[in-house]
Order: C-alpha cells, then sequence, then structure tokens
C-alpha cells in the first residue's frame, strides 16, 4: 500500500475514504493482507498495554 492514493474530493468524506481503503485492500495479494493483519495485531496488544 505504498502507491500514492488518488486525490479526490470523493475521498475527502468518511464514505469516500471508507470506500478508497476497500478498493485498496482489493489489490492487495493474500501473503499482503496477512502481513498486514499481523501489524494490526501487534499494534493492537501494543495498545492495549498503555495504562492511561
Amino acid at each position: 500500500m505504498c502507491k500514492k492514493s488518488e486525490q479526490s474530493w470523493e475521498n475527502a468524506t468518511w464514505a469516500g475514504s471508507r470506500r478508497m481503503m476497500i478498493r485498496q485492500s482489493l489489490k492487495l495479494t493474500v501473503r499482503e493482507r496477512l502481513q498486514a493483519l499481523e501489524e494490526l495485531c501487534k499494534t493492537s496488544q501494543k495498545l492495549a498495554t498503555i495504562k492511561t
């Protein structure tokens, strides 16, 4: 997901940014999706250990 995203006013809304993210994620390979999921899990675990 290193490619520059399309610059458009359609992407400036919540719904538009969600559609753009879905389009970008559909372009990923299975390996890239699993790597992204692993990174999200690591981030989630780190955030869960932060005490406020």
